[in-house]
């Protein structure tokens, strides 16, 4: 971390901000990985996933592993995750054991060789599935690919389908944070969204988490919901605020009624402007950060003595398709429908359909669909947006070849424009990023991105 003095976010002018985010509110990938999905292939064979797998047991590290489970009680129009709705227990259930399946065979291939160091279960709702057979699905993990010493396990919950028996068959297992889906405290804003959860319920939910041992929970809100007003957002942070969980993430709301066909059920006119997304932005950095919270990346907030906040402090913070994490480096390996591994140089997505997923798997066949292998060009680039991304430091990644080393340069030439509007400063051969500029490092990473300009055709969210 840089020891340089910033001027603080509340003391820039709004109006200043307005003015920048009319600039360069474009829209922009996420890069929650480099290359971009766009980028892969859609046809990408199996084959070099395996490679990848046989690989590890060698190189006498821990890796990620993620969990998809798809399937959800209920709709939630905002989402844009790739689930499903279903309330057939047999079904989600059977679904489960082709996950089992799955994991099994890369048990396999690891034959006990390879531990991990982050076990994550996402989707869909994990805890849609019942406490025992999720239970069941875990054990397989942990027989396939066991812990290693101070291994993290974390999940992502719906408190309204999540249990008592789930929370405890989880902390029984080892897990100890959890992260909460619950967007907004808004009545008229949650049914408008079909999510809806009170407060007295969420702080119930709270305490019984930590009653089972939690000691990491995690809240999810959005900004930019329909109809979200500047008092209705305010009064919702005021409350979350409240009940202090060690972490929050706020994301905007990326309204993609064309590609996202349930978010049609939206109106527009219900949705806040851009001026209005903004505020609310601002509002809730200004409330978070004023509470004692750290600001980590570019929509996260920790308290100082979590984790991610001492890795952002430290500059060793990381970031992958599970989110920022403090555990810097690990490869990753997915299972479940539309999973994504990320190797030292691969990507790999499952087939994103579960009875696609399921017929795979029932025929001995792996379900790989999509990937991309990288050049070394791909991961001096991922290095160097990770480094952005993260720990707000624009610098050449090291071992840079010459030829890329002078494509990279053109690239940090391209930033002097940002230093103008006050988002970065020269620092160490490199650039530093302000907490002005902290509102727009995805814009500050696309210059690095060299497939962009071949995807105009690709409907990306906007970057602020």
């Amino acid at each position: 971390m840089s020891d340089r003095t910033f001027t603080p976010l509340n003391q820039i002018p709004y109006e200043q901000i307005v003015q920048l985010v009319e600039k360069f509110d474009v829209r922009g990938p996420r890069y929650t990985s480099y290359p971009t999905a766009p980028v892969w292939s859609n046809e990408f064979p199996a084959a070099p996933y395996l490679e990848g797998l046989e690989a590890l047991p060698d190189k006498g590290r821990p890796i990620a592993v993620y969990l998809h489970l798809p399937y959800c009680q209920k709709r939630c129009l905002y989402c844009g995750c790739n689930s499903f709705i279903s309330n057939d227990r047999e079904k989600i259930a059977g679904h489960a054991g082709y996950i089992a399946q799955e994991i099994r065979r890369a048990g396999n291939i690891f034959k006990g060789q390879v531990e991990h160091g982050w076990l994550h279960l996402g989707g869909g709702t994990p805890t849609h599935n019942a406490p025992d057979e999720l239970g069941r699905l875990i054990d397989t993990v942990l027989e396939e690919i066991p812990g290693a010493v101070g291994a993290e396990r974390s999940v992502e919950v719906d408190p309204r389908v999540t249990s008592d028996a789930h929370l405890k068959s989880l902390a029984d297992r080892g897990f100890r944070r959890i992260s909460i889906g619950l967007q907004d405290l808004d009545p008229a804003v949650q049914k408008a969204v079909q999510r809806e959860f009170s407060y007295d319920e969420l702080k119930s939910f709270i305490d019984r988490c930590h009653s089972h041992g939690f000691t990491g929970v995690n809240v999810d809100l959005i900004y930019g919901l329909p109809l979200q007003t500047s008092d209705t957002w305010k009064h919702t942070l005021e409350q979350i605020a409240q009940l202090r969980p060690d972490r929050l993430a706020v994301f905007g709301y990326a309204h993609l009624p064309a590609k996202i066909k349930h978010q049609r059920a939206i109106k527009e006119i219900d949705l806040p402007g851009p001026k209005q997304r903004l505020s609310m932005l601002l509002t809730a950095f200004h409330h978070f950060t004023d509470s004692g919270y750290v600001s980590i990346g570019m929509d996260h907030f920790a308290v100082p003595e979590d984790k991610l906040a001492m890795a952002r402090n430290e500059g060793t913070l990381w970031r992958n398709f599970m989110g920022y994490t403090s555990i810097r480096g690990l490869e990753m390996v997915g299972f479940g429908a539309s999973a994504i591994s990320e190797l030292d140089a691969l990507f790999a997505q499952n087939l994103p359909l579960p009875q696609q997923y399921e017929e795979k798997i029932g025929q001995g066949g792996w379900t790989t669909f999509r990937g991309h292998k990288l050049t070394e060009d791909d991961i001096q680039r991922k290095a160097l947006i990770n480094e952005l991304m993260c720990n707000l430091r624009i610098r050449m990644p090291e071992g840079a070849t010459l030829d890329k080393a002078v494509d990279l340069h053109v690239a940090m030439q391209k930033l002097e424009a940002f230093e103008e509007d006050g988002l970065i400063v020269p620092a160490d051969e490199g650039w530093d990023i302000t907490p002005l500029g902290q509102l727009f490092v995805r814009n500050l990473a696309m210059p690095f991105d060299q497939y962009l300009p071949d995807q105009q055709n690709v409907t990306f969210s906007r970057t602020v």
